[in-house]
């Protein structure tokens, strides 16, 4: 590998990083990107101030909710979330567009030169820590006011936990990811708490938070900020112990993380008025989190759902909406969730169920999905089974009528395969 390597496409460059992490595999721990962003970054901030979210549900709409309300107030921003849809680009956005292929190429240039020390050795670099670096190298560049950073994996050893948060939100805390994360909800929030700094604002954003979230913030001396304890909402209105207070509006995205958005945008420096709050939260949007489309005349929800809580979440918005037709289910799932209590919770959501096998290693059969819902009672005769899920989506479109509705779910590749089609 040179450190003089260029390529003209983002794609190519793409192409090269898979090749050296074909499997993506998880090597957790913040040395080896320290050592390059002290190269790359030189210890300058990427940002005035830094938003730090972590969580096992949630993280995705507060990212929405945040860089909307920025938006919104006439702040630049930067967003960094994953994993993606279609486009690698979609990780990495300025004020609320996908980065543009000539500067993520030269990004990517930069970040392979500041691999290599004056020796001449280059640090290796998991596909996560060179995707965090591109970040924080083009965030660092625009100048921005605000970045709003989401952690893809726990939160203590995660590569975006290298920047420092001014303000930083732990939304929901369930079990997932027991290899690195461990086994129960105190070990994992005690992980996702890492992202917590020292005199700084430390939300804890779900009033279920399991204990050692709000501890380790005591702990280390952060200012610790509990949903219904420091803040709260009642009735559709906001308020702090500070004598805040704002009446907010309906949300199109699940609106159990707006409190301690609210909260976070309240401790930022910059003034950012009540109205703005308001009208970011209500034009806010998500890709995948339950995306409303319509394709060939038929109606779509796309949601990434694959935890029981996200579950729960897709079950209860489906329930409260009026459907005149059948609401048809396209599901695929990876092997490593929970896809037994998942489907548990959306066993009785859905009239036709259109089941894929899921590719590569994590990969889910889709016999083993039919398996799962024929022990909770579905009827065989409303489940067929496909070997992809664009198999399974197509052939849902074809038996749906325009009274019905179909809901794409269980991951992100599920959801992106569909967007891809769409988009092409």
């Amino acid at each position: 590998m040179s450190q003089t390597l260029s390529f003209d496409y983002a794609d190519d460059w793409l192409t090269w990083l898979e090749l050296q992490h074909p499997s993506h595999e998880i090597d957790m721990g913040l040395e080896r990107i320290r050592q390059v962003s002290k190269r790359l970054l030189r210890d300058e901030p990427i940002a005035k101030q830094v938003i730090t979210v972590a969580g096992t549900n949630g993280k995705g709409s507060s990212v929405a909710f945040l860089t909307a309300i920025l938006e919104e107030a006439g702040l630049s921003y930067a967003s960094l979330t994953s994993p993606h849809f279609v486009r690698f680009n979609e990780r990495i956005q300025l004020q609320g567009e996908p980065v543009d292929d000539t500067a993520l190429c030269a990004s990517f240039e930069r970040v392979n030169r500041a691999r290599y020390d004056v020796a001449g050795v280059a640090t290796v670099l998991t596909y996560f820590e060179f995707n965090a670096l591109l970040a924080f190298d083009l965030m660092q560049r625009a100048d921005i006011d605000v970045a709003v950073l989401e952690i893809g994996l726990g939160g203590r050893l995660d590569a975006v936990n290298l920047i420092d948060a001014d303000v930083a939100v732990v939304t929901s805390i369930s079990v997932d990811h027991v290899d690195w994360l461990g086994d129960n909800v105190e070990l994992i929030g005690r992980e996702k708490a890492g992202i917590y700094r020292a005199h700084k604002p430390a939300i804890v954003g779900a009033l279920d938070c399991p204990t050692s979230v709000a501890q380790y913030a005591q702990e280390i001396n952060a200012q610790c900020m509990r949903n219904g304890v420091d803040f709260k909402v009642e009735n559709n209105t906001w308020s702090n112990t500070l004598g805040l207070s704002i009446d907010l509006p309906e949300t199109n995205l699940p609106p159990m993380n707006r409190a301690a958005v609210v909260q976070a945008i309240s401790c930022l420096s910059f003034e950012i008025k009540a109205a703005d709050i308001v009208l970011g939260l209500r034009k806010a949007r998500l890709q995948g989190r339950f995306q409303r489309l319509e394709w060939q005349g038929k109606q779509l929800i796309l949601d990434v759902a694959h935890n029981p809580q996200a579950a729960q979440n897709l079950a209860a918005t489906l329930d409260k909406e009026v459907c005149e037709g059948k609401t048809i289910a396209v599901l695929a799932m990876l092997g490593d969730k929970d896809y037994q209590q998942v489907i548990k919770v959306l066993s009785t959501s859905f009239t036709h169920w259109m089941l894929a096998s899921s590719e590569g290693v994590r990969g889910l059969s889709s016999l083993e999905l039919a398996n799962q819902l024929a022990l909770n009672g579905v009827a065989s005769n409303s489940v067929i089974e496909h070997d992809t899920p664009l198999h399974a989506f197509t052939q849902a479109v074809t038996m749906a009528s325009k009274q019905d509705r179909i809901v794409v779910f269980g991951s992100f590749v599920t959801v992106g395969a569909v967007l891809a089609l769409i988009e092409s």
